[in-house]
């Protein structure tokens, strides 16, 4: 199964959201994308926690979470409220 690579968000240790994601970059390019996004954070962003890491997944768990995400948005969408 062909590896996903994602860049995540993370504010004082607490997981925001993801980033970026792809499956057509080597691994080496997206962590050095990482690195130089937490380079370029203000000492504000710094200040506040801010910082960005790089994570690994597998298409087969991307596939599972979208379609778990659209299946939520399509019952948002009826009124059927989520928890």
């Amino acid at each position: 199964m062909k590896d996903v690579y994602e860049i995540h968000r993370y504010q004082n240790g607490q997981f925001q959201y993801v980033v970026a994601r792809t499956n057509k970059h080597t691994e080496e390019k997206v962590k050095t994308d990482v690195e130089k996004m937490n380079n370029m954070l203000s000492e504000e962003f710094r200040s506040q926690g801010i910082s960005y890491t790089f994570a690994v997944g597998t298409m087969a768990d991307y596939m599972k979470n979208l379609s778990k995400r659209q299946k939520e948005r399509g019952k948002s969408r009826k009124g059927v409220l989520l928890e």
